[in-house]
């Protein structure tokens, strides 16, 4: 399965949960043009996400935002 790309983003001043989907491709190419409009439009902070296919383990300790604790 080709590893698709998850980039999510929060505009300035905006709280954490307000963070926005932008883009969800598995062209890196796309990927890249995504995050380039998002920073041209208000978004300051990006959150990047991979997925191959397999179910997310919620266990892991990489998972977990350390700024929000």
């Amino acid at each position: 399965m080709k590893k698709e790309y998850v980039l999510y983003g929060l505009k300035k001043n905006e709280p954490d949960y307000m963070e926005e989907l932008i883009t969800s491709t598995h062209d890196i190419k796309k990927f890249n043009n995504a995050k380039e409009w998002a920073m041209e439009n208000g978004f300051v902070k990006f959150r990047v996400a991979t997925f191959n296919g397999e179910p997310p383990n919620f266990n892991d300790p990489k998972l977990i935002n350390k700024g929000a604790i």
